[in-house]
């Protein structure tokens, strides 16, 4: 039965090996070029799906959009978009038509309390920080026709930047 054992694993690995769609990298894993994703395009098709105004703010050079997706907040649905910036951390922009409060307690389902508020730009911000030492901050915005949740990995200039950036840009056509 050993030898069976043995020659079926001989076989799995010649035949996984052959087709080279897996790779064996011993060590530490290095940081490799970010994945860059269409955004654009997607928040697009997300614009005509969804009953407010989805913008894409066009960030400078440096930083990469590497995720977006769908989430759901108060059962509708919310693009999100991520970004790693210059510094090498991730920032993402959940966009969404429900209320702040609404906001704030579904869109991942973590615990905050409320650190500050701030405006930039004329448009009122609520900080929150988790009450768990993993959980991240959250910057709620509301840019009166949506609300912006902003997250992430970054610096606070970081979050400032990309927020200034999501309000200056138009949004993009529901056609």
């Amino acid at each position: 039965m050993l030898i069976n054992v043995i020659l079926i694993v001989v076989v799995m690995i010649i035949a996984v090996g052959a087709t080279g769609l897996c790779t064996f990298n011993p060590g530490k894993p290095e940081n490799g070029p970010v994945q860059e994703v269409d955004a654009k395009t997607f928040l697009g098709l997300e614009a005509r799906g969804v009953d407010f105004p989805v913008r894409y703010p066009q960030m400078p050079t440096g930083w990469v959009t590497n995720s977006a997706r769908r989430s759901m907040i108060a059962q509708q649905p919310a693009p999100v978009v991520g970004w790693v910036t210059p510094d090498g951390g991730f920032i993402q922009l959940t966009q969404t038509g429900a209320d702040s409060k609404t906001v704030q307690s579904e869109v991942d389902g973590k615990q905050r309390t409320l650190d500050r508020q701030d405006t930039i730009d004329g448009h009122s911000i609520e900080i929150f920080k988790g009450n768990e030492a993993k959980t991240r901050p959250l910057w709620v915005i509301d840019a009166g026709d949506a609300r912006f949740a902003v997250s992430g990995a970054g610096t606070d200039a970081e979050f400032e930047e990309l927020i200034r950036t999501a309000l200056a840009t138009e949004p993009l056509s529901a056609q």
